[in-house]
C-alpha cells in the first residue's frame, strides 16, 4: 500500500473534490487492503475530531496528528464534508472497512470526540431497592436507576424491583439469580420473585425448571429452589404454564403448581412464604436511605477536621437562594475557599433530602480561587452523570492551562481524565493567535482511565477519585467507586510531574478555555467534592466510598 497516494485519495474524498476514477480507485483499495481500510478510518476520525473541537488544545491527540495538523485550517465547507464522509464511508459496510480484528468504533483513548460504539440494548431498569446487595464485577456498581441489558442479575440479599420495558414488573427477594433474556422473557434460576403484569404487557414470560409461565395480565409468585424444582402461586388473573413438551396448564387466582423436570402439575395450596410487593420495597428503601444519609453526615462531620484537606465541600444546607458553596474544612483557609455558584440549581443528591448541584446549562458552574503549590494531591467527588455531551466534560478545570495547573474531566467515552503540563501553553508561533496543538501536546501529562460509563448508566451515582504523587511512578491513579482502575491511554505518562497548581477554577465548567469556542460543561449532578494535599491510600479511597455509597 502506497501511504502517500492513499492519503491524497482520502483527503480528496474528505474535501468532496475526488473524481469518479479516483473514487473507484479508493474504493478498490479499501475493499482489498485491510491496512488501507484502517488508515482511512484513522484519517476520517482525526479529521472529524478537529472539525468538532476546532483544534481544541486539550483534546486527545497522538503523533499521527502531525499528518493532518493543517486540516483545522481547512475551509468550513470542506470540514463539513467530514461528517458525511465518516457516515457514508464510501458506501462500504463498517465491518468491511475496519476488518475482522478491529471492531467498529475501536476505542482508542486519544480520540475522545467519537461516541461509544457499543449500542445500548437495555431491556429493563432497577426502579427500587432496599438493603440490596448485588453480585457485580469488581469496581462496578448497580442500583436504583441502573438500566439493564440482557444477562444474569444476582441479588445476594435484600429486596429489589426491576421494571421491564414491556411494562411488566418483578420484585426479587435475595438471594436470587435471574437471567434477563429480553423485555418479555426472564429465566429464574433460583430465588423468590413476584411478577406484576398489566394488560399492556400481556404475554410476559418467566421460565423456571424448563417450564414457561406466560402471564395473561395478572400477578403471580415463583420460588425456584436449588434442587431444580419450583413452585408457583397465582395472586390474581390467569397464568399459562407451558411445559417442555408444549402442553399447557391454566392456573387461575389462588391456584398453585409444582414445576419440575420440564413438567407442571397443580398442587394443593402450599405455604410458599411471602412475596413482597413494591410498597414494601419503597417503605424499606426510604428507611434505609434516611439511615445511610444520617450515617454519612456523621462521617462527613469528622472528615472536616482532617489536616490534609485543602478544601472540603459537603453541599449541605444549600437551597434555591444559595449562591455560595461553603468550604467545610476545619483547617486551612476556611471561607476564603468558598465557591461561587453560577447558574447551577439545587437538586436532590445521593439520598432524598441531600442537597446537590445540578449542572445542566452551558453557563452552570461553581467558581473557586485556590492558591498554593502541591507535590501531591487527591481529588474526589460524588457525581451523577446524566450524559457526556462533549468530547471532554468538566469535573474540575483550572482557567486556561498555565504551568502546573490541573484539568480533571470525563471523556465522551466514559473515561476519567487527569492532565497537567509543566510549561502550560507555549507562546504562539509568529502569525498564529495560539500555539499549535502539537506544541501544546508535547509536554502534556495525560492519563485516561479505563472506560467505566455508558449511556445505560445515566443517572447513577459514582465516586470518582484521582490521586497524584509527583515523587512516585506511576504518579497518577484513578479510582471508580473505591477501586483503582487501569489506563486506556494517555501521553507522557512515564514523565515526571512537577508541582501542581489550581488558582482560579470551575467545578462543572471551564470559564477561560484556551480556545474560544471550547465548551466542556457537565451534564449531571455533584453532591460532595474534596481536595487533599496528599495522595490518599487505596484503603482510604475505599473507605470514603463505603461510607458514602447510596
Amino acid at each position: 500500500m502506497d501511504n502517500h497516494h492513499l492519503n491524497e485519495l482520502t483527503l480528496a474524498h474528505l474535501d468532496g473534490c475526488i473524481s469518479d476514477s479516483e473514487f473507484a480507485e479508493l474504493q478498490q483499495l479499501l475493499e482489498s487492503d485491510a491496512a488501507a481500510r484502517s488508515r482511512y478510518v484513522e484519517l476520517a476520525r482525526l479529521d472529524a475530531e478537529l472539525r468538532e473541537s476546532d483544534g481544541a488544545v486539550d483534546e486527545p491527540a497522538d503523533e499521527r496528528m502531525s499528518q493532518v495538523s493543517n486540516w483545522s485550517r481547512m475551509p468550513r465547507v470542506a470540514q463539513a464534508m467530514v461528517i458525511a464522509a465518516a457516515v457514508l464511508v464510501l458506501m462500504i459496510p463498517a465491518w468491511m472497512l475496519v476488518g475482522p480484528d478491529r471492531p467498529v468504533g475501536n476505542q482508542v483513548a486519544d480520540t475522545t470526540d467519537s461516541p461509544p460504539s457499543k449500542p445500548v440494548r437495555s431491556i429493563a431498569v432497577i426502579s427500587a431497592e432496599a438493603d440490596a446487595v448485588w453480585k457485580t464485577s469488581r469496581g462496578k456498581r448497580i442500583g436504583r436507576g441502573t438500566a439493564l441489558e440482557p444477562g444474569t442479575l444476582t441479588l445476594v440479599e435484600g429486596l429489589a424491583q426491576v421494571d421491564f420495558f414491556s411494562g411488566a414488573s418483578i420484585t426479587l427477594s435475595g438471594p436470587a439469580e435471574i437471567e434477563l433474556r429480553n423485555k418479555k422473557l426472564a429465566v429464574l434460576h433460583r430465588g423468590r420473585v413476584r411478577a406484576d403484569v398489566p394488560p399492556a404487557a400481556r404475554g410476559f414470560k418467566i421460565q423456571t425448571a424448563d417450564v414457561q409461565l406466560e402471564d395473561l395480565g395478572t400477578s403471580f409468585g415463583i420460588v425456584a429452589r436449588n434442587n431444580g424444582k419450583s413452585s408457583v402461586i397465582v395472586f390474581d388473573g390467569e397464568v399459562r404454564a407451558i411445559d417442555r413438551g408444549g402442553e399447557e396448564l391454566s392456573l387461575l387466582e389462588g391456584d398453585t403448581a409444582h414445576l419440575a423436570r420440564g413438567n407442571a402439575s397443580k398442587s394443593s395450596s402450599d405455604n410458599l412464604g411471602t412475596f413482597p410487593d413494591i410498597s414494601a420495597i419503597i417503605e424499606r428503601s426510604n428507611g434505609l436511605g434516611k439511615s445511610r444519609y444520617a450515617q454519612w453526615k456523621s462521617v462527613a462531620t469528622k472528615r472536616r477536621s482532617d489536616s490534609r484537606l485543602v478544601a472540603y465541600y459537603d453541599f449541605e444546607g444549600l437551597d434555591d437562594t444559595s449562591r455560595r458553596l461553603p468550604n467545610r474544612a476545619a483547617v486551612g483557609k476556611g471561607s476564603e475557599l468558598d465557591g461561587g455558584i453560577v447558574g447551577a440549581r439545587v437538586s436532590d443528591g445521593r439520598w432524598s433530602g441531600k442537597p446537590a448541584l445540578d449542572f445542566r446549562g452551558e453557563g452552570d458552574r461553581v467558581r473557586f480561587n485556590i492558591p498554593g503549590e502541591f507535590d501531591a494531591m487527591t481529588l474526589y467527588a460524588w457525581v451523577r452523570i446524566d450524559a457526556l455531551d462533549r468530547g471532554l466534560n468538566s469535573l474540575f478545570l483550572t482557567d486556561h492551562y498555565d504551568p502546573g495547573e490541573i484539568h480533571w474531566q470525563l471523556s465522551v467515552r466514559g473515561a476519567l481524565h487527569f492532565s497537567t503540563s509543566p510549561v502550560g501553553v507555549p507562546p504562539a508561533p509568529v502569525g498564529l493567535e495560539v500555539a499549535t496543538n502539537e506544541q501544546i501536546q508535547a509536554e502534556n501529562r495525560r492519563f485516561f482511565s479505563d472506560e467505566f460509563w455508558n449511556a445505560s448508566q445515566s443517572g447513577n451515582w459514582f465516586l470518582l477519585a484521582t490521586t497524584v504523587d509527583c515523587a512516585k511512578q506511576p504518579s497518577v491513579i484513578h479510582y471508580i467507586n473505591g477501586h483503582s482502575v487501569g489506563f486506556s491511554g494517555g501521553r507522557n505518562m512515564d514523565r515526571a510531574i512537577p508541582e501542581l497548581r489550581i488558582g482560579r477554577a470551575d467545578l462543572g465548567n471551564w470559564t477561560d478555555p484556551i480556545w474560544a469556542k471550547d465548551i466542556r460543561s457537565l451534564n449531571g449532578r455533584i453532591d460532595e467534592f474534596a481536595i487533599y494535599s496528599t495522595a490518599l491510600t487505596p484503603d482510604e479511597i475505599l473507605t470514603i466510598y463505603e461510607e458514602g455509597r447510596p
